[in-house]
Formats: structure tokens, C-alpha cells, sequence
């Protein structure tokens, strides 16, 4: 004898509900779909006597199904049944379905590159192919995005009117990477570290280091960047770098501005008097020309350095190379294998000078005799146009006259008053107290004769080579400079032993 699979084709979630045998019918009223919907069958032996609908419907509700019943359907079940059709399986009451809650999902509320942006245009409609950058510098403490929480459902109930819970929906599934922290509440991405955003793989992080593995052209365009610049191939000429945090250019920087929050690393740079390099921290190089630089820290060149401007609050330090040509100061003192060429450009240099206050008192004495100059041109003006009478002249000449004394009255008003704050800042100007200050230059090789130095309060120009290594220092005793044996920058000028060292007076 054989048996069958009880467990073929068993619908899951099936409960007998009421069962009826009577000698004109078999009537099984079953729960499915774990009670969502109940289910009529029935065999009908005496169509006369078949079960009418208000039996039916007593019978539902005998056993709690009352609202969910479908009279509809009732009535068409049992037409059915007393045409001898024997309805099977007949759904005549339905619960209401639970509706599961809307996941959470996550807005990226800045710019990750990722996205096209049309190239900016300016009011002539002209577009700017060099600014192509596309993604958001984001700040510390920023909300680079916004977590939207999954919500509550909508309960359901069976057909005897029992509930059914629903689910939530499912909750975003962001992962915070490195850079990023969620808040307490969960629903802001805040960046804990400045750089630019990146959504890979649902995780969200914060880098500090922008790569560009090729040069910086047109498709690159301007960087601007709250963090790590570093580029593995060169700089085109106008393309601008600006980094919060550092700059790295393995590679030839052209005719570009160079600004940055710290280091600043390169390869070489050919300014041609346009370039432009302003760090926050140290500066390495192998090689400059014609460019000038503003570094609030040191100076480290590799191999030589030409007709450039450089200025350090700490050293310059070119041991392996030469200073030709341009300008050189720095207040922790200066080192170089050969400063100065035999011919061409004179080459200055300049050590225990804070270059900031001096840059800012030369200002104030150029932009002092600048508006002087500019008043007076105007006072000799307005002295011209009183002397000319404008009573007997024609209307629209008196008109334009009387406009442009106008005009010169307001310039010169506006230039006296220029004029007071540049006198009174220059009056309470005092320089600070700068303790690392080391007045001195440091020749490894030779110092070529015509090398402008100026040390302390002493302006000499060489008159003939000094041969290193040594030590120029001011000469305290005499006016003038003087040459001493060598000793390191990190020793300072007033720490030297000067009297038994000494090698020669200039």
C-alpha cells in the first residue's frame, strides 16, 4: 500500500474554521493566508435545500467573521451552490493586508565630482574652460548629508479582526567611513575633518588628500581644495593650486599661484616673473626661476635658484646649490654653496628680517608718499579751475566744470583721509621682538663680488669674492660686514666666539 506526501501542496497557514454536514450539503469554511482570507467549499446533495445567504452569513459570524465578509461574494457562492455547481475554495471574507513602513534611504547633500556640472559662464557668455572642479570643499563639523529614518507601518488585521503588526521599513544601510560620524539622533552625516566628500559602496568618508594622477590642464582646470594637493605630473602654465593643508607637485610647475595652508613640495618652477608660490609651512624645491615666494617657514633648495624673490620666516637654505640673481631674506639666516654670478642681475640678500613687518612698513611708506603726491596733483588742480572764472562761460561747460571739482573734492577727501591712517599706523609702527633672528649668511663655496648684503643695519656691496666655507656676520665693531669662520645656521650670530675665528673684515 502506498501514501502520499502529506506535505505536497499544503497551502502554509490554512485553519479549519467551521465544518456543516447537513443531508443536503457539506459546507468547510477555512482560514488562509494565516487568516487574511476565509475560504468556502461546498457539496451540495439537494439543491432544493441548498445553505441561503443569511444562513451563511450567521454561520461567519458565529465564528467572529462579521466585518471583513464580502455579501457580494456570499450571495454569489451561494447561487452557485444551489445550481449544483459545488463552489470550491470560494473566498468570501478578506482581512486587511499590514503595509510594511518606507525604508530609510540617504541624501548626499554636497558634490562629490561624480556629478556633471555645466562649466561656469560670465556675463559676456563667455565659458570658462579652467574652472571645471566639480566637487564641494566641505569644512569640519559640516552636514555633507542627511539620513532619512525608515517609518512606521500600517497595521493590518485578520478576518476575525485581530490586529497585525507591520513592519518598519528598513533602515538606510550608509556605512560612515573615515572623516564622517553620524549624530546622536541618526539623521545627519557630519564631517569630522575637512577634505571633500567620497560615496563608494554605501559608505560615506571625508578624504583630506585630493590625487591627481596626471598634470593639471584643462581637464583638471583651477584646484581649489580644503586639504592634501598632490599631483603625480606637472602644472601647466595658468592653472592655480590652492590647498588648506599642503601642496605636492612631483613634477614642473609653469607660470601658476601656489597657495597654501602648509608645505608646499615641487619639482621646479618656471615663473618668468608671473609665478607666485605662499605657504603656511616649509618650502622644498630642486629648482626656481622667476618666481617669487612668500613661506612662513623654510626655504629648502636642491639645486639652484634664479631671479627669484624669496622670503622665509625661518632659513633658506640652498647648500647644494647657488643664489643668482633676485633677492633673498629670511630671519633665521641664510645658506648657500655660491651666491651671485660674476655678471647680469645683482643678487640681495638679507637675514634677521621678518619679511611680513617689513613688507608692511614699505607699504605704508609707498602708499604715504603715493597719496601726498596724489593730493597734492589735486590741490593744484582745484587751485587751477578756481582761478577760472565760470560766469561767463557757456552752460554745459560750466555743468562739466562744476562736476569734475566736484569729483576732485571727493578724491581728495578720501585720499587725506588714506593719508591720516597710513601716517598714524606708520607713527605707532614698531617692529617685534623676533628671538630666533640670526643676521648672518653662510657661504659654503664663494660669494661672487657685486653680492648686495644686508645684515643688522649694514648695507654693503662685495667688492671682491669670499671664499668658503664661511660666516658673514655685521661687523659690530666697524661698519660694514664681516667674513668668519663657518658655522652652522642653528647656531646664532650672538652665541659665536667672533675674535679668534675671525678671517677677514669687508
Amino acid at each position: 500500500m502506498g501514501f502520499k506526501n502529506s506535505q505536497k501542496n499544503v497551502d502554509i497557514g490554512i485553519k479549519l474554521i467551521a465544518e456543516l454536514a447537513t443531508d443536503a450539503y457539506d459546507l468547510q469554511l477555512k482560514g488562509h493566508a494565516n487568516q487574511l482570507e476565509c475560504r468556502a467549499s461546498i457539496t451540495v446533495h439537494d439543491t432544493a435545500n441548498s445553505i441561503p445567504p443569511a444562513e451563511l452569513i450567521s454561520l461567519l459570524r458565529k465564528n467572529d467573521i462579521a466585518r471583513a465578509v464580502d455579501l457580494e461574494q456570499v450571495a454569489i457562492f451561494c447561487t452557485e451552490a444551489a445550481q449544483g455547481e459545488d463552489p470550491q475554495g470560494f473566498v468570501l471574507a478578506r482581512g486587511v493586508m499590514p503595509i510594511k513602513g518606507e525604508d530609510g534611504w540617504f541624501e548626499l547633500i554636497v558634490a562629490t565630482g561624480e556629478e556633471e556640472t555645466p562649466r561656469p559662464v560670465d556675463e559676456k557668455g563667455r565659458v570658462d574652460f579652467k574652472t571645471v572642479q566639480s566637487f564641494s570643499n566641505v569644512e569640519q563639523g559640516q552636514q555633507i548629508g542627511a539620513i532619512h529614518l525608515p517609518t512606521e507601518g500600517v497595521d493590518g488585521q485578520t478576518i476575525t479582526e485581530a490586529p497585525i503588526r507591520a513592519k518598519v521599513g528598513d533602515a538606510s544601510k550608509l556605512i560612515a567611513g573615515e572623516g564622517v560620524q553620524i549624530n546622536p539622533d541618526g539623521t545627519q552625516a557630519i564631517a569630522t575633518r575637512s577634505g571633500r566628500a567620497v560615496f563608494d559602496k554605501n559608505t560615506l568618508s571625508v578624504l583630506d588628500e585630493f590625487l591627481i594622477s596626471g598634470n593639471v590642464d584643462l581637464s583638471v582646470g583651477h584646484v581649489t581644495f580644503n586639504g592634501f594637493v598632490v599631483v603625480k605630473g606637472d602644472v601647466l602654465d595658468d592653472f592655480n593650486i590652492t590647498a588648506s593643508k599642503g601642496v605636492n607637485i612631483a613634477g614642473a610647475v609653469g607660470i601658476c599661484q601656489i597657495k597654501s595652508g602648509g608645505p608646499v613640495s615641487i619639482g621646479s618652477m618656471a615663473g618668468r616673473g608671473a609665478g607666485s608660490i605662499h605657504c603656511d609651512g616649509d618650502l622644498q624645491a630642486r629648482y626656481l626661476n622667476q618666481v617669487t615666494v612668500e613661506c612662513q617657514g623654510n626655504i629648502s633648495i636642491s639645486h639652484e635658484v634664479r631671479n627669484s624673490v624669496l622670503k622665509a620666516t625661518g632659513r633658506i637654505d640652498v647648500a647644494k646649490g647657488m643664489v643668482t640673481g633676485g633677492r633673498a631674506v629670511a630671519l633665521e639666516g641664510i645658506e648657500a654653496k655660491i651666491l651671485g654670478a660674476r655678471a647680469g642681475v645683482k643678487t640681495y640678500v638679507t637675514s634677521g628680517v621678518y619679511f611680513p613687518e617689513e613688507d608692511r612698513l614699505q607699504y605704508l611708506k609707498t602708499q604715504l608718499k603715493s597719496t601726498g603726491k596724489q593730493v597734492a596733483t589735486i590741490d593744484e588742480t582745484l587751485s587751477l579751475l578756481d582761478k577760472n572764472p565760470l560766469k561767463n562761460s557757456r552752460k554745459a561747460l560750466k555743468e562739466a566744470i562744476e562736476l569734475r571739482l566736484e569729483i576732485l573734492k571727493k578724491r581728495a577727501g578720501k585720499l587725506e583721509a588714506s593719508k591720516v591712517e597710513f601716517s598714524k599706523e606708520l607713527e605707532n609702527f614698531e617692529k617685534k621682538d623676533h628671538p630666533t633672528a640670526n643676521p648672518k649668511i653662510n657661504v659654503l663655496n664663494v660669494a661672487k663680488e657685486g653680492v648686495v648684503v644686508a645684515l643688522g643695519k649694514t648695507l654693503t656691496t662685495l667688492e671682491r669674492e669670499i671664499s668658503g666655507p664661511a660666516s658673514i656676520i655685521e661687523n659690530t665693531q666697524k661698519r660694514g660686514i664681516r667674513s668668519t669662520t663657518y658655522s652652522p645656521l642653528t647656531i646664532a650670530v650672538e652665541d659665536m666666539d667672533e675674535e679668534p675665528h675671525e678671517i677677514d673684515s669687508l
